[in-house]
C-alpha cells in the first residue's frame, strides 16, 4: 500500500459514516491523493491543540478531518454545498466544529465566519472562481489573526503537459470549463503560475513562506510508467524548472504593505 493508498484506507471511516454516495465518495479519493504532499509541505505549520483552521471550499472537509485527526486543533469548513445531516454528523464526530455554506463568488463571501483562524486552507478551489482573486484574498485575510497563515494549492499553468500542447498549437484550456443550464460547477476557469500567485497576494499584504511546485499523481491507480514520470517530476532537478502539475504555497498574513524589495524577489 503507497501513501496515497494510506491516505484513503485512513479516511475510509470518516466516507462510510458520511454515507456517500459513489460519485461523491469517488470524487472524495480522488482528491485525497493530495493529501500526502500536503502534509510533506506543512510538516512545520502544522495545525496543533488550540489552533484554529478553516477548510474553505473543503467539500466535506476530508482535509480538516485527515488533519484534525493526525495533529489535532480545532477545525470549521465552509464551503458552497449544503451539508447534508448524516455528512454534518460524521463530521461532529470527526472533529469539525462547524459547518458552513458560503458562495465565494459573492461580495462578502466570509461574513459569516470568524475573524481569527491561525490557518485558512485553500485547496484545489481558486481555479474554479470567476472572481478578482485580489478581492477574494483581501477577504480571506481579514479572516486571520495577526500572523495568521494562508496555505494554498491551485493548478500550475505553467506545467509540463500545457508546454507540450501550446507547442503544438493546442489550447491549454479546459473544455467543460463553462457549465451549461443544469450542469455543476465551473471547471477550470483561471490558473496561475507560482510567480503570479506572489505578487497578486503581496498585493494583499500576503508574505510568502514556503511555495514549491509537485507532480500529483494524476489518478489513484496508475502504472509504472505514469508512477515513474511523477517521480522524475519531483527531483530537484526537474522541480526548478516548475514543471509539474500543481502548486502548493504558504502565506502568512503581513500587518504592513510588502517593502520593495520583497515584491522584486517575486518572479
Amino acid at each position: 500500500m503507497d501513501e496515497v493508498e494510506r491516505a484513503s484506507a485512513a479516511l475510509a471511516p470518516f466516507w462510510n459514516a458520511a454515507a456517500l454516495p459513489p460519485e461523491r465518495r469517488s470524487y472524495a479519493e480522488f482528491q485525497a491523493r493530495r493529501y500526502p504532499s500536503i502534509v510533506r509541505f506543512l510538516a512545520a505549520s502544522l495545525p496543533r491543540s488550540g489552533t484554529r483552521t478553516l477548510d474553505l471550499g473543503g467539500g466535506i472537509g476530508s482535509l480538516a478531518v485527515a488533519l484534525h485527526a493526525a495533529y489535532g486543533g480545532a477545525y470549521d469548513v465552509a464551503d458552497f454545498l449544503p451539508v447534508p445531516d448524516g455528512v454534518r454528523v460524521a463530521q461532529v464526530a470527526a472533529g469539525v466544529a462547524q459547518s458552513y455554506r458560503c458562495d465565494l463568488t459573492a461580495r462578502p463571501a466570509l461574513d459569516a465566519l470568524r475573524r481569527d483562524y491561525d490557518l485558512i486552507l485553500f485547496v484545489e478551489v481558486l481555479e474554479h472562481l470567476l472572481v478578482n482573486p485580489l478581492l477574494l484574498f483581501r477577504e480571506i485575510r481579514d479572516h486571520l489573526a495577526p500572523g495568521g497563515r494562508l496555505f494554498l494549492t491551485t493548478p500550475n499553468v505553467a506545467r509540463l503537459g500545457n508546454r507540450y500542447r501550446l507547442l503544438l498549437g493546442r489550447s491549454i484550456q479546459e473544455r467543460g470549463r463553462y457549465p451549461r443550464d443544469g450542469q455543476g460547477v465551473y471547471g477550470h476557469v483561471v490558473e496561475y503560475t507560482r510567480g503570479e500567485l506572489d505578487r497578486l497576494l503581496a498585493v494583499e499584504r500576503f508574505r510568502p513562506l514556503h511555495r514549491t511546485v509537485v507532480q500529483q499523481m494524476p489518478t489513484r491507480n496508475v502504472g509504472r510508467v505514469k508512477r515513474f514520470g511523477v517521480a522524475v517530476l519531483n527531483r530537484p532537478l526537474w522541480r526548478r524548472w516548475e514543471l509539474g502539475d500543481d502548486i502548493l504555497a504558504l502565506y502568512e498574513r503581513s500587518e504592513t504593505p510588502l517593502g520593495t524589495g520583497e515584491t522584486a524577489a517575486m518572479v
